[in-house]
């Protein structure tokens, strides 16, 4: 039996951290029902940008096993990586027009929170674009409203692709290990503060 949407949302951890979404409401008909409906629907940008991201993981997973030299060809590699990367985010960016720019508030492979300003009803389903910039990835997918808190909106995924799912559980992943890091070295810093001040 297939699981609720809410009963999927609750599957994923999120993770509070800011990124760039595009919502438009659509009628629940428009929604695919399949997901060779919604491969066929999302823009060839967006399939781009992903393989993109896909290929360098490929590439990158042999090098661990050629020793010494795999450090120094992996940073590399990686640094052509980044390249492409700057260039189809900065492409990615002109998907999302300026005036319907939103940040959610927390996003996971389940589905993401935001705060809206108009009023939705429970069900509401909306066509939803998520630009993941440390990624240098987009994820294009279906999401309906399963909560609502005042202003803000808990919207599960009605329809992604398994390989965006993925991807949106590995971006969730490294912004919880930056939010880590960043959290320990402020740590350190005031550590270090009050050191110096006794």
């Amino acid at each position: 039996m297939k699981p609720s949407l809410q009963e999927a949302f609750d599957d994923y951890f999120q993770i509070n951290e800011q990124v760039q979404i595009n919502l438009c409401s659509v009628d629940k008909n428009m929604v695919p029902k399949t997901e060779s409906q919604l491969d066929a629907s999302i823009p060839p940008l967006f399939k781009l940008a992903n393989e993109v991201n896909e290929l360098e993981l490929k590439a990158l997973r042999p090098l661990r096993n050629i020793g010494d030299v795999a450090t120094e060809l992996a940073a590399y590699l990686q640094a052509q990586s980044r390249k492409i990367d700057l260039i189809i985010g900065h492409i990615l960016a002109q998907e999302s027009p300026d005036d319907d720019n939103l940040y959610c508030d927390s996003y996971g492979g389940g589905g993401l929170k935001v705060t809206l300003e108009e009023r939705y009803e429970m069900g509401q389903s909306f066509r939803t674009k998520i630009f993941l910039s440390s990624e240098a990835s987009a994820i294009f997918c279906y999401s309906e409203v399963i909560g609502i808190d005042q202003n803000q909106y808990t919207l599960a995924f009605s329809q992604i692709r398994e390989q965006d799912q993925e991807l949106l559980v590995r971006a969730s992943l490294h912004a919880q290990t930056r939010q880590l890091k960043r959290k320990h070295s402020d740590e350190n810093e005031a550590d270090d503060t009050d050191a110096e001040k006794s």
